[in-house]
């Protein structure tokens, strides 16, 4: 395959469109965080990662999908633009945001995102039934088990009843996938027509061999039993398994319970010992489903959310969350705007996700563009000789602030007290035009015929276009 014509002349590796490789398979889809968010989101492998899976005949393996991904949603009122993101076992993450124009740009303070929260696991083969009862086993009892659907379960739409035709015990062996070598959180709702004596939550394990151990229990306290009596209950328990364990089987006995008596159950979770036991799954926002949706084992890794207070407004922007590992890649937002929707907003660097609405005196307001030029008068030449830089300078002009009580005015000036730079974003209408990265010289407080009981003030002063700040 010649690279003038191949995938590699157009595309990035393992993230091409063209016929000779299939679309990216990091198109994933799911409703957004809040209402507005996007949906979409693209994952692209890193270069090393896709040349490693080429052929030599030029071929390229389907990139495959570790989870994570990103949503973005505009907060015009907010002056911000909302981003929530994940990516399981990921330490560090940097985001971009990627303009019109196709630009790209740090977002602040997104720079380094080192996450600190492990990525939860659910060990639990099918933990709320919404595919069906595959893998579960009736157990002490010989329980009739259902799948049932009566607007009362916890979790999703579909939650699981284990019927005894006769008086005692009650028990169901769960499908899982738990490693060994390792404590368990157990946690599940549990509801029952009638009080049981007891109820046991319990792993049996086999060694390597093939060889029983010790079972591994823990029985739900009095108090525990009578909140799940008629009743959905959260329980939750540590099971401390024995060392040398390989095989493992887990089971929920309910013992004494009365002919007919039945046991719900729903939200299954077998996690490692630090989880806290909430429910997730593979349909959970930011969960993935390690192989069939609703038939395996999930995982969910730590959700950020972050606001860029500088994101453009009025115009479509994507973000980009990058994660530098060799097995990672980026996840590309789809498209989403910020609209002004006539507001004016003032950005500080050291607290970029809380810009500033601010009041400015509406019209068109001069802006000057200077020219940096030299003149030369040669003796005897009529004509003078320019010398000019490559462009004039950036916008500068005067910028006039409404405050309408003291208070208003004292934090405003708080703002500008340390002469940063200052991002200035406002709608069109207002005239400023491209103007972005401002630094303010003399302030000047204007009554503007305000009376002595009133406390409008207008700050006055005079701005010239900057570079944004480092950060």
């Amino acid at each position: 395959m010649a690279y003038a014509s191949g995938i590699l002349a157009r595309t990035p590796y393992a993230a091409g469109t063209g016929t000779e490789a299939p679309p990216p398979s990091g198109q994933q889809t799911l409703p957004p965080p809040i209402p507005g968010g996007t949906s979409t989101w693209v994952y692209t492998p890193n270069p090393l990662l896709s040349y490693a899976a080429r052929g030599y005949a030029g071929r390229i393996s389907t990139a495959t999908y570790p989870g994570g991904g990103i949503s973005i949603a505009p907060l015009p009122d907010r002056g911000v633009m909302h981003i929530t993101a994940w990516w399981p076992d990921a330490r560090l993450l940097s985001l971009q945001r990627i303009h019109s124009d196709g630009t790209v740009h740090s977002v602040r303070g997104g720079g380094a995102l080192v996450v600190t929260e492990e990525t939860r696991r659910n060990f639990c083969l099918n933990p709320s039934f919404e595919v069906g009862l595959n893998g579960y086993v009736p157990d002490l009892g010989s329980p009739t088990l259902a799948r049932v659907t009566d607007g009362t379960s916890p979790r999703g739409s579909y939650h699981m009843t284990a019927t005894v035709a006769g008086a005692g015990s009650c028990g169901i062996t769960i499908p899982q996938s738990i490693p060994g070598g390792q404590n368990t959180r157990f946690a599940l709702d549990l509801k029952f027509s009638a009080r049981p004596t007891s109820v046991t939550l319990q792993i049996g394990w086999a060694d390597y061999q093939g060889i029983a151990l010790p079972a591994a229990t823990v029985t739900l306290t009095a108090d525990q039993i009578n909140q799940s009596v008629s009743q959905w209950a959260r329980q939750s328990a540590i099971i401390v398994n024995p060392a040398g364990g390989v095989t493992p089987t887990v089971k929920v006995i309910a013992a004494g319970m009365p002919a007919g008596g039945v046991m719900s159950v729903d939200g299954i979770v077998l996690a490692r010992v630090t989880d806290p036991g909430t429910f997730f799954d593979g349909t959970t926002y930011g969960g993935v489903w390690i192989g069939t949706a609703g038939l395996s084992a999930s995982l969910i890794p730590p959700i950020i959310t972050f606001d860029d207070g500088e994101c453009p407004l009025d115009q479509p922007v994507t973000y980009r969350l990058t994660n530098p590992a060799p097995a990672g890649g980026s996840m590309t937002s789809a498209l989403a705007e910020l609209s002004a929707a006539g507001h004016t907003w003032l950005t500080h660097p050291r607290d970029a996700a809380n810009p500033r609405e601010v009041f400015v005196e509406r019209g068109k307001s001069p802006l000057k563009r200077a020219a940096r030029q030299g003149l030369f008068q040669a003796i005897g030449d009529d004509l003078v000789s320019v010398v000019s830089a490559r462009k004039r300078t950036g916008p500068s002009g005067t910028l006039k602030l409404w405050t309408f009580s003291y208070r208003d005015r004292d934090d405003l000036l708080d703002l500008l007290d340390d002469m940063a730079p200052l991002l200035l974003r406002a709608p069109l209408e207002v005239g400023f035009g491209a103007v972005s990265w401002i630094s303010l010289g003399d302030l000047d407080e204007d009554p503007d015929g305000a009376g002595d009981d009133q406390g409008y003030q207008k700050l006055v002063g005079d701005f010239v276009s900057t570079r944004a700040p480092i950060g």
